[in-house]
């Protein structure tokens, strides 16, 4: 708005589009009289875009919940923000929101990077926001049995799932027996010597990997007889004989 007064101009709520240059123009009957130009600049406050709320980094969800990331930046002139997932562009070009953007993830499936990215003439800033699927461990695998005596045999296993674990759990009992498992847990490594069997007797091993949600499915069950005592031991390695050890690939009831 240009206000003119008797002595002087008056530019109220200024903009950047008022600067340039001024003269006064005086007219009267006799003829114009124009005055020195002078230049009006604008000083304008120009920011680059910074979050003033950035998305969490790391955000962990459980399988198939829903998840809503917030990325709010502030900046002079305000930025346009949006969401990227690897390069695959999540905000539509038409429909770009200045200032803040809310991505709404649902039925999660998988862990991903997400990123969201504030712009505007003065620069780009980008943040990363992680999602962590959280599930169950799968079931180890690979469950082999040796250095089997009369009271104790070796377990080895392999586990490919998800690498957040805590520990492993053994149950094991005679086989066919109508009695609880045992249970050894806190297990830190892929192999354990199981001690204090029963000689000659065929058990069944499971092994059961845990993480913070619980404890997965148990593995493939194996099942070992153990030696007999002391000197029936020394007459089976004289003639070579081996304990009979395998794992049993047919579906079984499983423990719980």
């Amino acid at each position: 708005m240009y206000c003119v007064q008797t002595r002087g101009l008056q530019i109220e709520n200024s903009r950047e589009e008022d600067q340039g240059k001024y003269e006064c123009v005086a007219e009267n009957s006799v003829g114009t009289e124009h005055s020195k130009a002078t230049n009006l600049y604008v000083k304008v406050r120009r920011v680059p875009p910074t979050f003033s709320r950035p998305p969490e980094p790391i955000n962990e969800v459980m399988l198939g919940s829903s998840l809503n990331l917030s990325c709010i930046a502030v900046g002079s002139p305000m930025p346009h923000v949006k969401w990227m997932k690897g390069a695959q562009d999540l905000t539509p070009e038409n429909n770009i929101p200045i200032g803040r953007n809310i991505l709404e993830l649902t039925n999660i499936q998988q862990s991903a990077n997400y990123t969201c990215i504030a712009a505007s003439s003065l620069g780009q800033i980008e943040a990363i926001a992680v999602i962590k699927v959280q599930s169950l461990p799968t079931a180890p695998t690979d469950v082999q049995i040796s250095e089997v005596t009369a009271t104790s045999v070796r377990l080895e296993w392999s586990y490919k799932g998800p690498e957040d674990l805590q520990y492993y759990v053994i149950q094991y009992k005679p086989k066919n027996a109508n009695q609880a498992f045992s249970e050894i847990s806190g297990i830190i490594t892929m192999f354990y010597v199981v001690r204090a069997l029963s000689p000659y007797t065929e058990y069944e091993f499971y092994v059961i990997a845990v993480n913070n949600i619980g404890r997965g499915p148990p593995s493939v069950p194996a099942t070992c007889t153990t030696g007999e005592t002391n000197l029936l031991e020394e007459s089976i390695h004289a003639t070579n004989l081996q304990p009979n050890c395998h794992c049993i690939p047919e579906e079984r009831q499983f423990p719980k």
